[in-house]
């Protein structure tokens, strides 16, 4: 039952990162400045729901502080690569290097969590990888130098999102203060990209206030806890239900029909994640 249940936050979570670039168009701020106030608002709410929690976690944290810093860093540089690769190259390309993320994770797993990599996984992982490749068909050729360097920021947004989630496996702290030390150490990161901006006006703020609690706090929190039931290349693979449902709610919210490379490559996502939970307990 935990595993399933651990699924099912996993997809939650990623249900809900999908919808964050529908906030993500109507604020009116750098993308850069958008990450800050989403971890700093986070670390808000965590750190006074911590306090009336008790505090809890503290005797664990002399053991484990090292390993949550580094998952803090992990999470900051992730976004700051990946929107480095948005920036520098095409959406396409950028979203393709970034979801080698489950390619990676499975290589690492068992290296470094000692998890053996199953048959289904690999099928899943190419049919999932597969449904990428063919949503993000005829977005474009060609490849320049600042192509090269976009991708190249992708992949590694890609290898620090794989070292963040199996981090979260190995971290031995309450959930809620590991997302807290991890969204204050990104908060520092990117605080210098709004020391001399002005507060940003009250309809953005909102906007920024929901991706902070919704989309941070809550969505990491749910991942994590996820993290401890579930194998963390199941894990990778449900991640690409991320960019699947960001394609349904452009549909829903902005009226983007989608082409027909995206809804084959979305059955192939589907048919990937299926493959995965089908069977829970029993691989």
């Amino acid at each position: 039952m935990q595993e399933i249940r651990g699924y099912i936050l996993i997809i939650i979570s990623m249900l809900i990162w999908g919808s964050v670039g529908i906030f993500g168009r109507l604020i009116e701020e750098p993308s850069t400045v958008i990450v800050f106030y989403r971890v700093i608002l986070a670390f808000i709410i965590l750190f006074v729901l911590w306090i009336f929690n008790g505090s809890v976690g503290l005797s664990k944290l002399r053991t484990n502080w090292k390993l949550a810093v580094g998952s803090g860093l992990a999470l900051g540089l992730n976004w700051y690569f990946f929107f480095t690769a948005i920036q520098r190259t095409t959406v396409a390309k950028a979203v393709l290097s970034y979801y080698t993320a489950p390619i990676i994770v499975t290589i690492l797993s068992p290296l470094l969590l000692k998890e053996k990599i199953e048959k289904q996984t690999l099928i899943a992982l190419i049919i999932g990888f597969g449904g990428i490749v063919v949503m993000m068909t005829g977005s474009g050729g060609g490849f320049s130098l600042e192509d090269l360097s976009g991708i190249g920021a992708g992949l590694m947004a890609a290898f620090l999102y794989a070292l963040l989630t199996i981090s979260g496996k190995l971290v031995d702290l309450p959930i809620r203060l590991l997302v807290l030390i991890q969204t204050g150490v990104s908060s520092i990161i990117f605080l210098p990209y709004v020391v001399n901006r002005p507060l940003p006006d009250f309809d953005n703020m909102v906007l920024l206030i929901i991706i902070g609690v919704v989309h941070t706090a809550l969505a990491l929190s749910l991942y994590f806890t996820a993290l401890k039931w579930v194998k963390v290349q199941h894990v990778g693979i449900l991640g690409y239900l991320d960019p699947l449902s960001a394609i349904i709610y452009a549909l829903l919210f902005f009226g983007e029909i989608p082409q027909m490379a995206s809804v084959a490559g979305g059955i192939l996502i589907l048919s990937s994640s299926y493959l995965v939970m089908r069977k829970p307990g029993h691989n």
